[in-house]
């Protein structure tokens, strides 16, 4: 192996910048865009003059500093310039609809050219691509082309909601439940957001996508930071508002149906990204325990000088089925999973019909939401052993008519059977199909 000494990466580096050169003119293209926008659209909303006008002076400001290579970290200004625009027209709550559009397709133009455009130089994109001990590399394009795919779908839903809660349009559609979704997002809760919280929910989407398209199939140890920010996005802040979406029954007393196709496009993208978190956290681990550079790791990425191949992942050009099946690796789906899920529906579906009431109805309501989230989560093998978690919930779902109070013997033996019923199904762990080195014994 030949170590690449610190002139000749820089010569690459060099080189790289120069060819990247047109992202800074397409940087400086927006803002000139905006600058021109409040005119050509005619904007009547004084804060979102200002603030185009503002955000344009500054796309262009940070195009021109980051021109040279020295210099080349000022397009993160653009980066930042790119989230305020997909802030903007909700913190002003923007009355206009082509200023909503117009500022969050800039913003997002601003973010892929700082983001999507390759930071390291293909020559420095080296190393192995499958993590010491894995059977299957989480960074490869089929793995993360399902997420993108689920963050786009959620992007589109909660921009519209968002133009509901905004005013541009005057009515929004349910595909389940009637007036469901427009009773959860004017609710009271919504309302004492300062902001459309459904237009909230459409930025972190966007991010989600443009940080899943990031980088290469060696991303676990060349953007370890990449994939961290990633993973903050999709598996914490998508369990919270997974979690807000299935309690709706209980904080408005309906069901928002668009929310629930979210939140099923969330708990799918949090099955397939955990695995590429764990790799990362096993990569960075192992730096920080040999007493490398840990943070210039984090965000420089590795130096690696082998050239491992991952020979199991298919090309594009390869049957589809293939390309499919590579989408799911790491990702099994137990009968028992499955019954435990269809447990927590069944939960929500029928606590009321069966004579539930008051706080034993809302306590059913957490349950069945919780089991729902743990199960679907647990079909990503490398979070398998969080199915115990439903084994805790069932316990007390099933004790909880004694102690809370109010319930009848139908409740009680309904509550008694299920219990018993996800206790039993939560002890399997189901086949484990790949290997994830040191993470294996976490796997139980």
């Amino acid at each position: 192996m030949t170590t690449l000494t610190t002139e000749v990466r820089e010569k690459i580096k060099y080189k790289f910048h120069e060819r990247m050169l047109w992202t800074r003119f397409g940087t400086l293209f927006l803002g000139l865009w905006l600058i021109a926008s409040p005119e050509t659209f005619g904007y009547a909303h004084a804060p979102s003059r200002y603030s185009d006008w503002i955000s344009g002076l500054l796309l262009i400001l940070f195009s021109l500093l980051s021109m040279r290579h020295k210099r080349s970290g000022w397009i993160w200004g653009s980066c930042l310039v790119g989230i305020w625009l997909q802030f903007a027209p909700l913190a002003f709550w923007a009355k206009e609809p082509v200023i909503y559009l117009n500022d969050t397709l800039i913003g997002v133009l601003a973010i892929a050219f700082c983001v999507l455009v390759p930071l390291r130089p293909q020559e420095l994109e080296i190393g192995p691509q499958i993590p010491p001990g894995w059977t299957y590399n989480p960074s490869a394009w089929q793995q993360r082309i399902p997420v993108i795919f689920f963050a786009v779908v959620g992007w589109f839903i909660a921009r519209y909601l968002a133009s509901f809660q905004l005013h541009y349009i005057h009515t929004v559609w349910d595909p389940f439940f009637g007036m469901g979704t427009e009773k959860v997002i004017t609710s009271m809760i919504s309302q004492r957001f300062p902001v459309p919280d459904a237009g909230l929910g459409a930025m972190a989407y966007s991010l989600e996508a443009l940080m899943g398209a990031k980088g290469g199939v060696r991303r676990w140890h060349t953007m370890p930071w990449i994939v961290v920010i990633f993973g903050i996005l999709v598996v914490p802040l998508g369990f919270i508002s997974i979690l807000l979406v299935m309690l709706q029954p209980i904080a408005v007393g309906a069901w928002c149906g668009l929310c629930l196709i979210i939140a099923l496009c969330m708990l799918i993208m949090l099955a397939l990204t955990v695995d590429e978190v764990v790799a990362v956290c096993q990569y960075l681990a192992r730096i920080h325990r040999e007493k490398k550079p840990f943070w210039r790791t984090f965000f420089l990425g590795s130096e690696y000088n082998d050239d491992s191949v991952d020979t199991r992942t298919p090309s594009f050009h390869e049957p589809l089925g293939k390309n499919i099946k590579g989408m799911v690796w790491g990702v099994t789906i137990p009968w028992n999973l499955i019954l435990t899920a269809l447990a927590g529906i069944w939960i929500l579906a029928t606590d009321r019909l069966l004579g539930f009431s008051g706080l034993l109805a809302d306590n059913a309501d957490v349950c069945g939401a919780l089991m729902v989230v743990f199960s679907i989560i647990s079909w990503a093998e490398v979070t398998r052993s969080l199915r115990l978690v439903n084994i805790v919930i069932a316990i007390w779902y099933g004790i909880a008519p004694w102690v809370l109070g109010g319930a009848n013997t139908t409740n009680i033996w309904h509550s008694g059977i299920v219990a018993v019923f996800v206790i039993i199904l939560s002890l399997f762990r189901g086949k484990i199909k790949e290997k994830y080195g040191s993470w294996d014994r976490c796997i139980f």
